[in-house]
């Protein structure tokens, strides 16, 4: 299938690994020019170097902290300064503190509502005019499945991932008459970063070898197993896409079977 996305332009947020370096990768290799940015410049570096040793050319890396006003609109104008169009904006970020309405507080709110939906909220409003202006864009939030299905113990999580799905809906409906398609793809439990620290936080809790943990984590899915990012990113990708064009204001699980309800 082609997607048509050759000489569109990319911007993948926290796209330096896990996930977003997956879906950076795709488009890379559906023909995409693309944006990758980190707040850490050795992941940077590491990234640039998988790129290029696998002969992806076609991108532009940037060291940025998005959880600050100021980050984002530094990666905007970086944005803007190697493409007149932004055609893709594939909004990802690491997930909040983990902890229960008891264990967390206030200042950890405030920090969740930064990183993981006031940069959403404002990379999303410096980008969506020049996407009407050209009648074409893309929108994907990388959220989790916690906006359909709260987990234990992840309560910021739950909150800012459900805030991001209702701020997408809301703006799918606005802009669709524009061309411009809005979704969110929820991860379920898939080998990153995050899931490692789960692990590592129930192994100390239970005494529980962490690989134990890992296994047992896929065992009670319906597919058997823990997810890769590989796996994740093809669906993103075509979200991205043209073929994409009558897909708006949806939230596809990418899960194993994890979420247990039926939309």
């Amino acid at each position: 299938m082609n997607l048509k996305l050759d000489n569109k332009f990319a911007i993948v947020c926290a796209s330096t690994k896990g996930l977003g370096f997956a879906v950076a990768k795709s488009l890379l290799n559906e023909g995409c020019e693309v944006l990758i940015c980190s707040s850490k410049e050795a992941n940077i570096s590491r990234a640039n170097e998988i790129l290029s040793n696998e002969g992806l050319k076609n991108f532009h890396s940037l060291k940025v902290d998005l959880s600050t006003n100021e980050g984002v609109v530094k990666l905007f104008k970086f944005a803007v300064s190697k493409s007149k169009r932004i055609d893709i904006l594939v909004n990802n970020c690491g997930g909040p503190d983990q902890g229960t309405f008891d264990d967390v507080n206030e200042e950890q709110l405030i920090n969740a509502f930064n990183k993981n939906l006031k940069n959403i909220f404002t990379l999303t409003k410096l980008v969506l005019p020049i996407m009407k202006a050209n009648n074409w864009g893309r929108i994907v939030n990388i959220t989790s499945t916690s906006a359909k299905q709260p987990i234990d113990s992840l309560i910021l999580s739950n909150i800012m991932r459900s805030a991001t799905t209702s701020f997408s809906k809301s703006i799918s409906n606005e802009y669709a008459r524009f061309n411009i398609m809005v979704n969110n793809v929820l991860p379920g439990r898939i080998l990153t970063d995050r899931i490692l620290q789960i692990s590592e936080l129930k192994s100390k809790e239970s005494g529980i070898d962490k690989r134990d943990i890992l296994e047992a984590l896929g065992q009670d899915l319906p597919i058997g197993r823990i997810g890769n990012p590989e796996e994740f990113a093809p669906i993103v990708t075509f979200l991205c896409s043209e073929m994409s064009s009558y897909i708006t204001g949806n939230s596809i699980n990418v899960d194993g079977g994890l979420v247990k309800s039926l939309f």
